[in-house]
């Protein structure tokens, strides 16, 4: 399998980071959470499909459902709502598609685009114990692939098609403990939020943050915990792309999804491809739902995380100022608003790339980006091929199609409800088109 320079950094290290993650937090999943993964070597029903993908974790919550109440349970997620849950309890009443059920690995982006293109499931580790069928059929990734990849040998052929599926946003998730927030949340300009993520502003008593919220005293003294990723992640390549295109050379730490620490020598020079070095006193997570988890215990943290996990857990975040000078809160308004007249920046027909990395409207959020679903050019199955197509119209549909008997959602509820914010109406329709155009059996 060939994969260009960056691909191959990124699988290698996603393969060494897999086993960073705690066992605690592994340990710690309940049964009835590692069945909301919605993975499992159990056999789908009679009759029925199974359509198997892996891939981030910042669409999950979207995809398959993380919480246990409403918006965040699995009954209404995307999946639940378009075929049979797995199990069915996780189904709303009734199904758009109850011949097909999709099951799906939120280990990353990396290891996600790794399986596909090897048609080979997530290998079972300490820190993966979710486990999905055979063959692989799709999966998602945060960072779109450049098109160099090449299929192993496997039973699907043909070549890849990547359609974006929905958007969203890159929250910088605090703990209030001990802070003085302003009523809407505390203020971050942009030079603010670059030297906390630079390492330069460590406390946040800093006349840059009290001039920011209107000389307003956050707090006298207390210490900011800044908590970064430590597997490979989608969320760390879409907040270094921004931190880049703002702020240049003067964002000197690199640009992708694989987080090092500072070594004892500084900044290494020339940067490794594809790395982010991060402030070695940074703290690490693995996982959205490691980093929400550790900003939520430590006081004074601060940390990104995609919206949708920063919702389902309750975090406060900080309210950005764009590209025009003003600051908007993070929701699914403003992150749609960053996508208003995006278009496709990818040259091939069968992959559609949107690439907003700091957008222009005033009533946007800054840090956003879209997330993306990679199919294969031909199946060995038509009824994967029919699924796959289904859902997509299902999903992406203008205007969406509608809900199943006796449902109160709709697939544009289901993700503004869980932090999202759906796709502008003509890049639903290129994409739609893409799938039913190159998606075959």
């Amino acid at each position: 399998m060939a994969f260009d320079r960056d691909r191959q950094l990124t699988h290698l290290a996603s393969s060494i980071s897999v086993f960073a993650i705690t066992i605690g937090l592994v340990v710690g999943q309940s049964a009835t959470q590692k069945s909301l993964a919605q993975t499992s070597t159990t056999p789908a029903p009679s009759g029925v499909t199974s359509i198997n993908g892996a891939g981030g974790g910042s669409i999950n919550t979207l995809l398959v459902g993380t919480g246990t109440t409403s918006p965040y349970a699995p009954q209404a997620s995307w999946f639940n709502t378009y075929g049979v849950g797995n199990p069915t309890t996780l189904n709303p009443p009734g199904a758009v598609n109850p011949l097909v059920t999709f099951r799906y690995d939120a280990i990353n982006s990396s290891v996600g685009v790794t399986a596909f293109f090897t048609q080979t499931p997530p290998p079972l580790t300490a820190t993966n114990t979710a486990t999905i069928l055979r063959p692989v059929s799709f999966a998602n990734t945060d960072d779109p692939i450049t098109g160099t990849e090449k299929l192993s040998a496997g039973p699907n052929t043909g070549i890849p098609i990547q359609v974006p599926v929905i958007t969203f946003g890159i929250a910088l998730a605090y703990n209030s403990s001990g802070l003085n927030v302003p009523v809407g949340g505390i203020k971050l300009s942009r030079a603010t939020y670059l030297g906390i993520l630079n390492g330069t502003i460590t406390n946040w008593n800093n006349a840059k943050i009290k001039a920011d919220n209107g000389g307003r005293i956050i707090t006298v003294n207390k210490p900011i915990v800044v908590v970064r990723r430590s597997d490979n992640s989608g969320n760390t390549f879409t907040l270094s792309s921004h931190l880049k295109a703002v702020f240049g050379a003067t964002w000197n730490r690199g640009v992708g999804q694989i987080s090092i620490a500072q070594p004892a020598g500084g900044i290494p020079n020339p940067l490794p491809a594809n790395t982010v070095v991060w402030p070695a006193n940074f703290q690490f997570a693995s996982g959205s739902k490691g980093v929400a988890t550790k900003i939520k215990t430590t006081a004074g943290a601060i940390g990104y995380v995609d919206n949708s996990t920063r919702l389902a857990n309750g975090l406060q975040a900080a309210v950005l100022q764009n590209k025009a000078g003003t600051y908007n809160p993070i929701s699914p308004t403003s992150i749609g608003n960053a996508f208003v007249g995006a278009t496709d920046q990818d040259a091939s027909p069968r992959r559609i790339k949107l690439v907003v990395t700091d957008p222009t409207a005033a009533n946007a959020y800054p840090i956003v980006t879209a997330t993306y679903m990679l199919f294969y050019g031909k199946y060995a199955d038509a009824k994967v091929t029919s699924g796959i197509k289904g859902f997509i119209n299902w999903a992406l549909g203008v205007p969406p199609v509608p809900a199943p008997p006796n449902a109160t959602t709709n697939p544009n509820n289901i993700a503004i409800a869980r932090g999202y914010a759906p796709l502008p109406d003509a890049i639903k329709k290129q994409a739609t088109t893409l799938v039913n155009t190159y998606v075959a059996p």
